[in-house]
C-alpha cells in the first residue's frame, strides 16, 4: 500500500531502484553531521510492535508527532517494503548509545559501533520468525544504496550485537537461525560485508 502524499514530504527513486519516502525527524532524535567516509557500520533494529508502519513511525518521529525521546533512526522499513527515511545520512542518529549487557556473546561491538560511525535500520511490524520478502527485498536495496553513498560501510550488525540490547528480538543470540538466514540473503543477492 502506497503511503498518501500527506504521510511524507518527499519521494525519490535510488539508482538500485529503491523508492525511499522522507518525513524527517526533529532534532530531538539526531546530533551533528559526519562525513559519509566516517560510517562503517550497518546495524538492524527492530521496532518491536505488531501491525506498524514505517510511514507510521516516520511521522511519530516527525516534528508533527509525539516523540519526546533522545532517539531515532535513518530509515524505517515495514512489511509491505515501504521505506521511510527518518534522519539523513549525514546525521548521527540516536539510535545505539547506552549499555544493556555483554552476556552471551552480546554487545561485541560495544564502543566500537557507535551513534557516529554507523546507519541505523528499523523493521517495522517483525515481532516474530523471519522479515518478510518484500521487507528483505527493501532492506537489500537500502543497504546497496547505503554502501555505494557510504565506502567504508562494510560490517552489519543486530543492535544486541552493539550494546546488548533485544534488537531485533526474533534475530538475537549467537546461533540465531533468523540471523543467519538473514546474512546468507543479503550475500547471495551481492552484498559484500562483514558479519557480526
Amino acid at each position: 500500500m502506497t503511503p498518501k502524499p500527506s504521510q511524507y514530504d518527499k519521494k525519490s527513486v535510488t539508482k538500485e531502484g529503491l523508492t525511499i519516502y522522507t518525513r524527517l525527524a526533529k532534532p530531538i532524535s539526531y546530533g551533528g553531521t559526519r562525513s559519509y567516509d566516517d560510517i562503517e557500520f550497518v546495524v538492524i533494529h527492530y521496532t518491536g510492535n505488531s501491525g506498524d508502519s514505517s510511514a507510521g513511525n516516520a511521522s511519530y518521529f516527525s516534528p508533527q508527532g509525539g516523540n519526546a525521546r533522545t532517539a531515532g533512526a535513518h530509515f524505517f522499513v515495514d512489511k509491505e517494503g515501504i521505506t521511510f527515511k527518518s534522519i539523513n545520512i549525514n546525521r548521527i542518529a540516536y539510535a545505539v548509545g547506552g549499555f544493556f549487557t555483554q552476556k552471551g556473546n552480546a554487545g561485541r561491538y560495544y564502543k566500537k559501533c557507535t551513534n557516529t560511525n554507523s546507519v541505523s535500520i528499523e523493521l517495522c511490524d517483525y515481532v516474530k520468525g523471519y522479515p518478510s520478502k518484500a521487507q528483505m527485498q527493501s532492506v537489500i536495496l537500502l543497504i546497496k544504496m547505503l554502501q555505494r553513498k557510504c565506502p567504508n560501510a562494510k560490517t552489519i550488525v543486530r543492535h544486541w550485537d552493539v550494546n546488548g540490547k533485544d534488537c531485533a528480538l526474533p534475530m538475537i543470540g549467537i546461533n540465531n537461525k533468523n540471523w543467519k538466514q538473514f546474512k546468507k540473503q543479503l550475500k547471495n543477492n551481492g552484498i559484500k560485508a562483514k558479519f557480526a
